[in-house]
């Protein structure tokens, strides 16, 4: 019997030395309108100008290749059509994915383009989920990513909400696979100056690094077919799950759990699902001492995507999430107060969920692709004093309940030079809110009260005509929006030109953009009627591959914004300055402007050859009109500078990392406090009138160092993350203490550390 096991143990170990350490990469190649490009040339790059492996798709599109771990890069072509080249890495036990879609080319354009976007890709950042998990300390986070890119700052390190081009975070779309949503975050009172919920962000994004592949982000310029961001529009993208056969990730972290699973539903069909689970309490980063705030935090989500292919052409995706959150701050006995919020006993709940589909019809004369989408968010917070002390706030009650029904339809057809395209988007948005504040000094200068409803249905039609005149790309639209709420509407016009040589890339882009309020603005009393704020977008950006895989990004633009909310009588206060903050007494009305204009560039090399970096700046303004003068708006940080760099290293399937990040930004703003007010009200009154005070620079360094190792059949990766390595105090923003009677500081997150371990197969 002794023998017996000793020969079966001998000859698995023989079966495992003869495995050989390999990962797959699959994809499907399409053209702009979703037909299948048949013998596309796929050609895999690793250290040299030689490729290493190739292939044509078949003909649904369709390829894939069998490859040792390791990172690659990858150059998709195709005759008549702009090529593609994406940077990807391969590891073992786990398919990777890699959908492209090229844009046709200009027939008389000699040389061949090869370009890491879409040609008409104009102000679009587009970041792989690759590059969210190794960049460090994000929390697998895109959206955090982001502010390694010129002109995004991070409104608070707690959260995902974002300074884009000097707009304040209220005035970025969030999408999911094109369709509206709600935010579809966790925690989204994280970091504000009110501790309030708001529109956009939050402290963790509810679709985990697991199943998503890339999240589009377009700011700056607007196309025909995207509208009501005046900030730009976040469209996360999810993974097509595992075609050939089933796998799994399970990943631990002292931020907590996630558990995936994908595979084939039908392997005939190429039919395939992919679902993640994740559990997360980032009370456990407490008891290594980390503070935030004694409070305990928790939350957990889960994400389904489903694909299946039409028998002729075509796709059915169906997706969904849902998720709950929760943070409860125990108040404290009189006699262990430190600050104000220690007298208060503080509960927030909030719930979000959203399901949809898109259909991409079998291409034909006229290609046709459908999408619905409905998705809600319900938000609670209490605020209760433990003891009722002279004079304090002693009670905050807030109730939100907020729903999407999103749909889109949108139809192209090729031409003899170039494309035309009409589309239709319809929103009808569900949004209640109730929000109270109750102090023993109520004056009739502070009515701390809102509530109401505001329904309506918001319409997006369209139509876009792309013509090619040689190695010039022209495209012009026109978009009109109507919301139903106030019958309010407006016309968007657009316009874009791009130069395209071998090496470089030069756009000129000019729209308008317009953007409905948020609910509060519109509960104001007398404000129902407002319209929209509209933003007249110019753009002059220039693209250049230059030797060694280096990419160069340089961008001008100018935003002129006009019909921003103000208050009637008083136009220093603007909306264009809001972010979890509302009026109740006083009527808004159309009349603010404002405009934020500025310089960006960016240079990258791309992860081949194992090393990157990534350096970039911006130098803006963000100003608005008082009734006077422009002044500083808010979120006017003036500037923002980053590095970011990576370096591996490996040895026979082993691969050691290390990734780093500079982060250098201009402070941010915040009103100056009205200190005798608030000490009679016994809350923090700003004084908007007086413009916004400037806070310290911020300053930041965050670390990430990784080990991976493939095996037959799976992929173990261990890294530890730590942000704000230095310990760098930055400012979040300063607010009267009642307690302490005097003006206090409130610091963003100090040194945060993420130790994760990782198998996939």
């Amino acid at each position: 019997m002794r023998a017996v096991v000793l020969l079966m143990w001998l000859g698995l170990v023989g079966v495992t030395h003869a495995q050989e350490v390999t990962g797959n990469v699959m994809g499907k190649i399409q053209n702009a309108w979703g037909a299948p490009l048949t013998g596309a040339n796929v050609s895999v790059f690793q250290n040299s100008e030689t490729p290493v492996a190739g292939v044509a798709s078949d003909e649904t599109g369709k390829y894939m290749l069998t490859l040792a771990p390791g990172r690659y890069r990858f150059v998709i072509s195709f005759t008549g059509y702009q090529s593609r080249e994406s940077e990807l890495l391969v590891i073992a036990g786990k398919h990777t994915s890699l959908n492209v879609t090229l844009e046709e080319g200009s027939t008389e354009l000699e040389e061949v383009v090869v370009s890491p976007e879409p040609v008409n890709g104009a102000a679009l950042t587009s970041v792989s989920i690759e590059k969210t998990l190794r960049i460090p300390a994000n929390f697998f986070d895109p959206v955090r990513m982001l502010t390694s890119y010129p002109g995004v700052v991070a409104a608070n390190d707690q959260a995902n909400s974002i300074i884009v081009k000097g707009y304040s975070p209220n005035y970025v779309l969030w999408r999911v696979e094109g369709l509206d949503v709600v935010n579809p975050n966790h925690l989204a009172n994280a970091g504000t100056m009110g501790d309030k919920p708001t529109a956009n962000g939050g402290g963790v994004s509810i679709l985990s690094a697991q199943v998503l592949d890339r999240t589009d982000f377009r700011s700056g310029y607007l196309p025909a077919g995207y509208g009501n961001g005046l900030a730009g529009i976040m469209d996360m993208k999810l993974r097509t799950g595992a075609t050939d056969k089933m796998q799994y990730t399970a990943q631990a972290s002292l931020i907590g759990m996630d558990l995936a699973a994908e595979g084939p539903l039908n392997k005939q069909k190429g039919s395939s699902f992919l679902v993640n689970y994740r559990y997360s309490t980032v009370g456990l980063l407490g008891s290594m001492g980390i503070d935030f705030g004694g409070e305990a935090i928790n939350f957990q989500d889960v994400t389904f995507h489903v694909n299946t292919p039409h028998k002729n052409g075509g796709e059915l995706a169906v997706f969904g999430f849902a998720g709950n959150s929760k943070n409860v701050f125990k108040g404290k006995p009189q006699d262990e107060w430190e600050e104000e919020k220690d007298r208060y006993a503080i509960t927030f709940k909030g719930l979000t969920y959203g399901v949809g589909l898109i259909n991409h019809f079998k291409p034909g004369t006229w290609n046709v692709v459908a999408g619905l989408s409905f998705s809600g968010q319900n938000q609670e917070r209490s605020s209760q004093s433990v003891t009722v002390p002279y004079p304090h706030v002693y009670s905050e009650n807030y109730n939100s309940d907020n729903a999407i029904l999103s749909g889109f339809i949108k139809t192209s057809r090729k031409l003899k030079d170039g494309n035309l395209e009409a589309g239709l988007r319809a929103n009808q948005y569900l949004h209640q809110l109730k929000s109270e504040t109750i102090t023993q000094a109520y004056l009739d200068i502070f009515t701390p009260v809102v509530r109401g409803q505001v329904d309506g249905l918001l319409l997006q039609p369209y139509v876009a005509w792309t013509i090619y005149i040689g190695s010039v790309h022209v495209n012009a639209g026109l978009q009109y929006v109507r919301f139903g709420y106030n019958n309010t509407d407006a016309w968007e016009p657009k316009l874009s030109i791009t130069k395209t040589n071998k090496k470089n890339t030069f756009t000129l882009s000019a729209g308008t953009t317009s953007q409905i309020q948020q609910t509060q603005n519109y509960l104001a009393v007398g404000s129902k009627a407002l319209g929209f704020t509209r933003s007249h977008q110019a753009l002059a950006e220039w693209k250049m591959q230059l030797p060694g895989q280096l990419k160069l990004t340089t961008a001008a633009f100018y935003h002129w914004i006009t019909d921003a909310p103000v208050i009637r009588d008083a136009p220093y206060y603007s909306t264009l300055n809001q972010w979890d903050g509302y009026l109740w007494n006083d009527t808004l009305v159309n009349r603010g402007k404002g405009r934020n204009y500025g310089l960006e560039a960016s240079l990258e090399k791309r992860f081949y050859n194992n090393f990157y970096f990534m350096i970039s700046g911006s130098r803006y303004e963000a100003k608005f009109y008082n009734g006077a003068t422009y002044l500083n708006t808010r979120f006017n940080t003036k500037f923002t500078s980053s590095v970011l760099a990576g370096k591996e290293w490996n040895k026979k399937n082993r691969s050691f990392g290390v990734h780093a990040r500079v982060l250098y930004l201009g402070g941010a703003r915040q009103p100056l406090i009205d200190m005798a007010l608030s000490q009679q009200i016994g809350t923090t009154i700003y004084q908007e009138q007086m413009g916004y005070l400037r806070l310290p620079d911020y300053f930041r360094t965050d670390l990430r160092v990784s080990w991976r190792k493939n095996k037959p059949g799976y992929t173990r990766t261990l890294s530890i993350d730590i942000q704000n390595l230095t310990g760098q105090q930055n400012t979040a923003f300063t607010y009267f203490d009642t307690f302490l009677q005097k003006e206090n500081t409130k610091y963003q997150l100090g040194i945060i550390p993420v130790l994760a371990y990782r198998v996939d197969f």
